[in-house]
């Protein structure tokens, strides 16, 4: 059997981390090498994941001093010798046959990345992720970011599996010190290869957390946050440059980080005018050097409303602007 190594870092998840091996080690496809990688916590997560290690021989534990997030998944793919890896964030869980089926679409058509679909987590129940569902829309084997344009809404690592040999040849890293590790990674694997499973089931369980314990990206009106992702979205455009993806690409993927990116970055900026300085140049900097096509055409017409006064730095347009945008969010999930 074809052997997949999954890779586990774990940082202060108590609250979550047993829920989390226990979806792994209780998948219906069982030739797995699951490494779990404890990043420096400071609270008693390396003690469950012992525990738990104790009774299954098949994980692997490691620990070490707080690196971060990408350097410890780096590290987990330098440990690996499964032919295909994996990630997996420690405060989520997977559907009990979601290996199985990721790796039964290989016998169909062999592939360098197998993605399948993304719900979202909140205590015990689970509901559409806004993000994923743009591309869960048929399940498809043999294909590229090319012909499914679709697959630009898949920037998560960890609901994919990856041929090793393939990663190590495309020299694919996180790029350690940042937030958003995962956009530029999966662009850049999704630009190298025309292998590509899509499968249009919900198989990965992408938690949001509800407590105090918040995780980093669900925090908003964060500098960091923003420089980290505009980063992001800057190792992206150079690798597309480089691939010379043609102008329907170009386009696609301008308005998808219209849509998505820039537009998550300045939602909430009328809750603080400070903030609103801060990003109002980075954002405007960006648009003026980056975005080549009309893709701002495509949007509808409150989110152009909001570029157009955050360009033009009209402050008191731009709140008027968001809270009519956000009145109308709140309207429509109470009628919902």
């Amino acid at each position: 059997m074809l052997r997949l190594s999954v890779i586990i870092p774990a940082y202060n998840v108590s609250e979550y981390i047993e829920a989390c091996l226990y979806s792994v080690i209780q998948q219906t496809y069982q030739a797995l090498e699951i490494i779990v990688i404890n990043d420096g916590s400071t609270d008693d997560t390396l003690e469950k994941i012992t525990q738990v290690a104790a009774e299954h021989p098949q994980i692997q534990v490691y620990s070490h001093e707080n690196i971060g997030l990408s350097a410890t998944r780096n590290k987990g793919v330098a440990l690996a010798s499964g032919e295909y890896i994996t990630f997996v964030d420690s405060d989520d869980v997977l559907d009990a046959r979601m290996y199985e089926k990721m790796v039964g679409s290989l016998y169909e058509a062999p592939a360098d990345i197998v993605t399948i679909g993304v719900d979202r987590l909140a205590e015990d129940q689970t509901y559409t992720s806004v993000l994923h569902k743009r591309f869960m829309k048929e399940t498809i084997y043999n294909t590229s970011i090319f012909e499914s344009t679709r697959l630009l809404y898949d920037t998560t690592s960890w609901n994919k599996i990856y041929r090793k040999s393939f990663w190590e040849k495309e020299q694919l890293e996180f790029p350690e010190g940042y937030l958003f590790e995962d956009i530029p990674v999966v662009m850049k694997a999704y630009l190298a290869t025309e292998q590509v499973n899509l499968i249009a089931e919900v198989g990965y369980l992408w938690r949001s957390r509800t407590s105090g314990n918040k995780s980093i990206t669900q925090q908003k009106n964060s500098l960091k946050m923003t420089k980290d992702r505009l980063h992001a979205l800057h190792l992206v455009d150079s690798y597309f440059a480089e691939k010379n993806v043609g102008e329907t690409l170009q386009y696609k993927k301008e308005l998808k980080f219209l849509k998505i990116d820039l537009f998550s970055m300045m939602e909430w900026a009328f809750l603080s005018k400070t903030y609103y300085k801060e990003i109002q140049p980075l954002i405007k900097a960006y648009v003026e050097a980056h975005i080549h096509t009309d893709a701002m055409q495509g949007l509808s017409k409150i989110k152009q409303q909001f570029y157009r006064y955050l360009l033009a730095d009209n402050y008191p347009l731009f709140v008027w602007t968001s809270w009519r945008y956000a009145a109308k969010k709140i309207f429509k999930k109470i009628k919902n």
